[in-house]
């Protein structure tokens, strides 16, 4: 079922956002390429490498089928050239295991390459704040990736059991929004942030871990988002359960892409600092 995938198959999109997916995507490989210097090659190979290896493991869920995206990682090594790899990752994907379109390469290359520039963006800003590795800043980090992600699955388990399989009715877009709003939901989300904090002091992980867990988990949850609101307003068919199963399925990976780049970060930031571009400081 082509709908069942965060790669959108030929077939699913209308023709506009077909044309409107190559041309973003366009944009965003020549930023990638633009005064790309020799030594920066191997490093979007590798990561070009690793992205596409991810989409071989597959687990299946339901109707749909979940694997490591690795777009927050890709974002955060290789910021603007992480669309060239993702773009390549994709193009090889379906050349050899037939997993997405070429018509949909545009879009789908948008859908993941946007994500991955937004974590670039936010893992820099927060980085250069200069209390970011203290532990009142890292409770916070973990505390906001705890409570967002129970947000998260709130609004689309709601909005799951209260959409028809043909109308994404806007009776449950209103009551999804008020449960965001419900105290008893927000008591939840600081108790989940609260379970998160402690999770990770048990675990005594580096500095860093927090904001690669924050950058990794946003990087799925974004990614599904996008994806869902393409198939919403560009699909052919009008299904809207589909979408919501797959960001639904994708939420525990989220929380996985948040612990493998939490730990790439912090390795990363011990024995190879420059490629995070904190050279010459003992933490992010």
């Amino acid at each position: 079922m082509t709908l069942f995938a965060v790669h959108i198959s030929d077939g699913v999109l209308t023709t506009p956002w077909l044309a409107g997916g190559f041309a973003l995507a366009w944009l965003m490989l020549w930023a990638g390429w633009w005064k790309l210097r020799e030594d920066e090659i191997p490093r979007v190979a590798i990561l070009t490498a690793a992205f596409f290896v991810a989409s071989l493991i597959h687990i299946r869920v339901g109707p749909t089928s979940i694997h490591l995206l690795l777009t927050g990682l890709v974002g955060v090594l290789l910021g603007p050239r992480a669309a060239v790899a993702i773009a390549v990752g994709l193009l090889l994907q379906v050349l050899l295991i037939q997993h997405g379109g070429y018509w949909t390469l545009g879009v789908n290359t948008c859908v993941m390459g946007a994500p991955a520039l937004l974590c670039y963006l936010l893992f820099r800003a927060l980085q250069r704040v200069p209390w970011v590795a203290t532990p009142i800043a890292r409770g916070l980090l973990v505390g906001c990736s705890g409570g967002i992600w129970f947000l998260s699955a709130v609004y689309s388990l709601t909005l799951l059991c209260n959409t028809s399989l043909t109308q994404l009715d806007e009776a449950a877009l209103t009551l999804a929004n008020a449960r965001l709003l419900n105290p008893w939901i927000a008591g939840g989300a600081l108790l989940f942030a609260a379970i998160a904090i402690v999770l990770e002091r048990r675990l005594e992980t580096t500095p860093e871990f927090p904001l690669g867990f924050l950058i990794g988990e946003m990087s799925v949850l974004l990614t599904v988002a996008l994806n869902c609101v393409v198939l919403l307003a560009g699909g052919e068919t009008h299904w809207p359960i589909a979408p919501l199963v797959l960001v639904i399925a994708h939420l525990p990976f989220a929380l996985v892409e948040g612990v493998v780049l939490g730990f790439a970060v912090g390795f990363l930031a011990k024995v190879k600092p420059e490629m995070l571009g904190i050279a010459n400081r003992a933490c992010v």
